[in-house]
């Protein structure tokens, strides 16, 4: 994960988005899976009351054995963003054609959950 933006809103942001991954671990079902048009609706809605937005890029190498969805978490108010970067093999590649959708959302929980962790253990080393 890279974290990038004013410094001095770190703590604040990963606050916020630690939050954010408690709040869509009560709400999300377990079947999550089975209706992606809700999730993708449920999703947006908690990411815009805390003024977050997603961004995601795919990128194929020129010879199509790899894919790599870079995702990126932006705070507009604290000027705060963080990234992650997943790499799919040529073993995962013909899953994410067939399930583009869920794995966008399977790397948008990634990066929450990643950043989530990283909040807390830092909160346990302090």
């Amino acid at each position: 994960m890279e974290l990038t933006g004013k410094k001095e809103n770190f703590d604040e942001f990963l606050v916020k988005v630690d939050e954010l991954g408690y709040a869509i671990g009560d709400v999300l079902p377990n079947s999550w899976t089975l209706n992606l048009t809700d999730v993708t609706r449920l999703l947006n809605e908690m990411l815009s009351e805390k003024h977050l937005k997603v961004k995601q890029e795919t990128v194929t190498t020129s010879d199509n054995l790899v894919v790599q969805v870079k995702t990126i978490l932006q705070d507009t108010a604290l000027q705060v963003s963080a990234s992650l970067d997943t790499i799919l093999d040529s073993n995962n590649q013909v899953e994410y054609m067939l399930n583009w959708w869920q794995w966008r959302i399977n790397c948008q929980l990634a990066l929450i959950e990643v950043i989530s962790g990283f909040y807390e253990k830092a909160n346990v080393e302090d």
